[in-house]
C-alpha cells in the first residue's frame, strides 16, 4: 500500500535545488589531468653555447632530454661543464682519458639511481657537434662514448626549414 504525499509536499512549487560540486570537482580534475598529460613540455634540449653552431638535417624525430657531449670550436663539455680544451686531446690512441672518466662516474652514478630509485639507464647520450668540428675529433669523442658505457648515440642537429 502506497502513502499518500503530505500536502505540503504535494502543493510545493518552489524547490531549493543545489549544485552538486563534488562531481563539478571531479569533472575539473578528470580534465586537468588530461591536459597535463597531453601537454608538450619538450621545450630546449640544450642551451647552445655561442661558440657552437649546429648542422643541418630533413631528420623529423625529436630528440629526447639525455646526458649531452658538446664539441664546441674550443671545448669539449658534458652537461654543459667544460671538461677539456680540444688543444688537449692527444694524438695518439682513440680514446680520450678525461672524457672517459667522466662518462664512467656518469654511468656509474645512472647504474645507482637505477637501484635506489628506480630510474632506468637507458645508455642513450647526445652528441653535440660543432658544424665545423673535425671529424678525428668526433670519431674520438664517438668511440670513447662507446667505451664508456654510452652505446646508444644520437647526434643533434637542427631541422631544416
Amino acid at each position: 500500500m502506497a502513502f499518500k504525499p503530505s500536502a505540503a509536499k504535494k502543493h510545493r512549487t518552489s524547490t531549493d535545488e543545489e549544485l552538486n560540486l563534488t562531481s563539478m570537482m571531479d569533472a575539473m580534475t578528470i580534465i586537468l589531468l588530461f591536459l597535463l598529460k597531453t601537454y608538450s613540455t619538450t621545450g630546449a634540449i640544450i642551451s647552445p653555447s655561442s661558440d657552437l653552431k649546429l648542422p643541418y638535417s630533413l631528420s623529423t624525430e625529436a630528440p629526447h632530454k639525455e646526458l649531452t657531449v658538446s664539441v664546441t670550436q674550443g671545448n669539449i663539455l658534458v652537461s654543459d661543464e667544460p671538461i677539456m680544451s680540444l688543444a688537449s686531446i692527444p694524438n695518439e690512441g682513440v680514446l680520450i682519458p678525461v672524457l672517459a672518466q667522466e662518462l664512467k662516474q656518469r654511468a656509474e652514478e645512472a647504474k645507482r639511481n637505477e637501484i635506489q630509485y628506480a630510474i632506468p639507464f637507458s645508455h642513450e647520450i647526445i652528441i653535440v657537434a660543432d658544424q665545423e668540428a673535425q671529424f678525428e675529433t668526433l670519431f674520438k669523442v664517438i668511440y670513447t662514448c662507446g667505451q664508456s658505457e654510452f652505446n646508444k648515440l644520437r647526434l643533434l642537429t637542427i631541422r631544416e626549414k
